[in-house]
């Protein structure tokens, strides 16, 4: 198309002005400006994907198949039915995600089914949807947890809000975008104009949808974290301290990254659907909106996976230790999990043994430590006091200076509730 100098050509696949064609690199890479430097980004989104893949499955094969972790927990009444395991139930969401991303990125470089434009388009939403959901899910499962046992705060709605708010929030962004994706896919030969038309209206909703899901996972994140290092500064000084600060960390790194991601692929969104012309027109900001759109959302997966893997010390990382090993080298039961007396120093390693000894029910955990920070707040409950505190929980999100009061001796339950939120 770019060796006729005449052509001025606009079809829904490339905009050609004076023998010059851009292409919509979401659907082709063929006979476009942006042609080679796509095909690299899609072969680096190709290794990446692939990475994501199968340190997901590696992970669930661990931690589900042998430490006998579960992705759901039962629901019971007044806890509603939307119960996920955050961490082990997302790694499902991402592992479809890497997978399909790499599907997309093989189907652009090696040029399979070129005349099929609606496959194509379905196949390069549907990625996003399941991304979307993964992150959704990590969010319904630190809310419910909040929901369930801070109701008193009035920060959450009660679970049966939640479930309804959750079954919307992971059914209707896939639904409306399929079925946007699929509508333009068929105008695509019939009138590109109308089919240009729909994908800026579905990615104008995607955007709501991106936005309004990071907003939340990063003001739920921050509410988490506070609580966490409120129960930190509970804790005495020892030789587990670092290793528990390490754990809030990997919550850190993981909430935002999801929600930097999501702002970037809201912005994106916001300017491809309103400046599609525009950026078609321009190489290099076409290929810039192209590799934040295709490498973000991998690299994020990536990154907290990794979180979940690396620790600063692996005798001390609960996704590199079998519950078998734990249980027998601490020598303490399920029962005393939950113990309301004073750590007894059986030895350097004891502390974090009874941390970890229940990780199998994170949630459970999550629900234990909130719990005691909701009668806090249903002692003492102020408005004034309630914002001073979020506040206060936002400036210190991403950090752990400061001075601290003198700590009071811990006892086991909730010790083991911060060990348990290690790998969230």
């Amino acid at each position: 198309m770019a060796d006729d100098p005449s052509a001025n050509i606009r079809t829904f696949t490339h905009h050609c002005f004076n023998g010059i064609c851009h292409c919509d690199w979401r659907i082709t890479l063929q006979d476009c400006e942006e042609s080679t430097a796509m095909y690299y980004v899609n072969i680096i989104n190709i290794i990446v994907s692939a990475l994501c893949a199968i340190l997901g499955i590696g992970l669930l094969i661990h931690r589900v198949g042998m430490k006998g972790h579960t992705i759901w927990s039962p629901a019971g009444v007044g806890n509603g039915i939307l119960r996920p395991k955050p961490v082990d139930c997302s790694l499902i969401f991402f592992v479809l995600f890497g997978i399909l991303r790499m599907i997309t990125s093989l189907v652009l470089v090696t040029n399979v089914g070129a005349g099929n434009l609606l496959g194509r388009s379905v196949l390069y939403e549907l990625p996003w949807s399941i991304g979307l959901g993964g992150i959704t899910i990590y969010l319904l499962g630190v809310s419910q947890a909040i929901a369930q046992s801070n109701s008193t705060s009035g920060w959450l709605p009660s679970p049966a809000v939640m479930d309804i708010a959750g079954f919307m929030t992971m059914i209707l962004p896939a639904l409306v975008g399929i079925s946007m994706t699929i509508a333009a896919g068929v105008m695509i030969d019939k009138d590109s104009y109308t089919a240009e038309l729909l994908i800026r209206i579905n990615y104008g909703i995607w955007f709501l949808w991106t936005g309004g899901v990071g907003n939340a996972v990063f003001f739920a994140g921050v509410r988490l974290v506070r609580i966490l290092k409120s129960h930190h500064r509970k804790l005495r000084q020892g030789s587990n301290d670092a290793a528990v600060k390490a754990g809030i960390m990997k919550i850190q790194v993981a909430i935002a990254g999801f929600a930097i991601c999501l702002w970037i692929f809201a912005l994106v969104l916001l300017l491809y659907g309103s400046l599609r012309d525009l950026i078609m027109r321009n190489t290099v900001g076409s290929i810039f909106l192209g590799v934040g759109w295709s490498l973000t959302a991998s690299i994020t997966v990536l990154v907290m996976e990794l979180s979940i893997i690396f620790s600063p010390n692996t005798s001390k990382n609960a996704a590199l230790r079998s519950k078998k090993s734990t249980e027998g080298s601490t020598g303490i039961d399920s029962s005393s999990m939950y113990s309301t007396q004073p750590d007894r120093e059986i030895g350097a390693g004891s502390t974090m043994g009874a941390f970890t000894a229940t990780f199998q029910n994170d949630d459970e955990a999550i629900m234990n430590a909130l719990k005691e920070n909701s009668q806090t707040v249903s002692q003492g409950f102020s408005p004034k006091g309630f914002r001073q505190s979020i506040k206060q929980s936002k400036n210190n999100f991403f950090s752990f200076s400061g001075r601290h009061s003198k700590r009071r001796l811990s006892n086991a339950s909730s010790q083991m509730e911060l060990t348990s939120h290690d790998l969230r």
